[in-house]
């Protein structure tokens, strides 16, 4: 008596059940047949007159199959075997041992596993789609052709050429070791590209607490609800990253310095630039980083500057606004002298009237301090500044007063508009100058 072992393929059928010839008493009488015992795994399912018949049976589940999952790699999982006997009339037990073959037998496919550091993250049916799983993966952060291009540099062992502003990748790796294993397996367990890059994709899972949970965090041995309320997100992650190194040259501009120097020729409040700045430029060689398109990190390989910077330099003013220079500023906008000071009417005229002007806004003539606004018999309304050097002036006959007393002005700042108020034949502004207290000519000082 002899086995011989069955395969599930058409055309691996001879070989895979492998008929072992037994050799036993051989009967001349014509009732002597020759049977043959099925085996699964060694277990005995029973006898059939033709091992044929059985061949046949697993060779229509295969096919029945095939014709869910396309041309895989299909085969059975367990052994079949047959042990040929010559019997004196045989009783056989086919529809036993085909219906044993059917809940027993179970069709597997020859599956790649894709694994990621030695972990299978999916099964594909040949390693022509595991290998499409990786690419589709790696194009998700490097264009194909940017990667055609870095492998062509590498076959043809070419260092990369720069221009000013231009970068290129020179190496893309994955971050974790990819490998293929051959496995039977369940043809339910066999994923599509799509289902295994979306493995690749969110397969690592990190739990994040709020910041709430965190700070309200109590020991192990302290299991009381304190009543806060805790926030928990589970973020899913690649199970690998796809680094891109990168060179590149790049333009920066170096800001100006800004120097501010301080000077008591110009007044609190004013500045004026001694000298302009421009922006200079410097050329950056840089290698870069990057983790699934983020930047990881950069290295400056050389730095040259191109253009030097120029320093601003401004002038800022420092002296007191309420001091005046000593120099004084037509008080109107234009007019004609209609007198000066000397003599009229019989009595002293202490100032010049100035009229006949288009803007009537009256103007400090230098800087100071009001030390009068307000209307006085003979003067009508009337502001004086005291311009704190010795010198003050005084605009009389003003249809309105624009400043306070106490307030500091400006040369040129307005303080009211020419009018007529007071002892006044007509619209006019009457201007007087006193240093240390004695009367001034006006027209000696404007």
């Amino acid at each position: 008596m002899s086995r011989s072992q069955g395969v599930g393929k058409k055309a691996a059928l001879v070989a895979f059940f492998g008929l072992i010839v037994g050799v036993g008493t051989v009967y001349a009488e014509s009732n002597i047949e020759t049977t043959y015992h099925v085996y699964v795994n060694d277990k005995h399912l029973g006898t059939v007159e033709d091992k044929k018949i059985v061949e046949t049976h697993i060779e229509e589940k295969i096919e029945k199959a095939e014709k869910t999952y396309g041309d895989w790699n299909l085969q059975t999982k367990e052994k079949v075997s047959f042990e040929s006997e010559n019997v004196f009339s045989p009783k056989y037990t086919e529809e036993k041992v085909l219906s044993s073959i059917d809940r027993q037998l179970d069709v597997v496919v020859e599956a790649v596993g894709l694994q990621v550091d030695g972990e299978t993250v999916a099964y594909l049916p040949n390693k022509e789609k595991a290998d499409q799983v990786i690419d589709q993966f790696t194009t998700r952060y490097v264009k194909p052709a940017t990667l055609a291009a870095v492998e062509e540099r590498k076959l043809d062992n070419k260092a990369v050429e720069l221009e000013s502003d231009e970068s290129k990748v020179v190496d893309v790796q994955l971050s974790a070791d990819v490998s293929h294993e051959t496995k039977a397996v369940d043809p339910e367990q066999v994923s599509t590209v799509d289902l295994a890059l979306q493995s690749l994709l969110t397969g690592k899972e990190t739990l994040h607490l709020s910041k709430d949970h965190l700070m309200s965090a109590k020991p192990s041995d302290q299991s009381e609800d304190d009543g806060t309320t805790s926030e928990k997100t589970v973020k899913v992650s690649p199970l690998m990253d796809v680094i891109v190194k990168e060179k590149g040259i790049r333009t920066e501009v170096i800001p100006a310095e800004k120097e501010v120097v301080k000077t008591d020729e110009l007044y609190e409040g004013e500045s004026e630039i001694k000298q302009k700045g421009r922006d200079g430029e410097k050329e950056i060689h840089f290698t870069a980083t990057f983790a699934n398109g983020e930047v990881d990190q950069e290295e400056i390989t050389k730095e040259t500057i191109t253009k030097e910077p120029v320093k601003e330099i401004v002038r800022q003013g420092t002296k007191d606004p309420s001091v005046g220079t000593g120099t004084f500023l037509w008080p109107a906008y234009g007019g004609t002298i209609t007198s000066h000071l000397g003599e009229r009417w019989g009595r002293m005229h202490k100032g010049i009237d100035i009229a006949g002007v288009t803007n009537r806004t009256i103007r400090a003539a230098d800087y100071g301090t009001v030390v009068t606004a307000e209307y006085q018999n003979g003067f009508g309304n009337k502001v004086v500044i005291d311009h704190n050097n010795g010198y003050r002036t005084i605009y009389a006959h003003l249809s309105s007063i624009d400043v306070q007393v106490g307030q500091t002005v400006k040369k040129g700042d307005g303080l009211g508009i020419m009018g007529t108020t007071g002892n006044s034949t007509g619209i006019h502004l009457h201007f007087e100058i006193y240093k240390n207290g004695a009367l001034k000519n006006p027209m000696d000082y404007l």
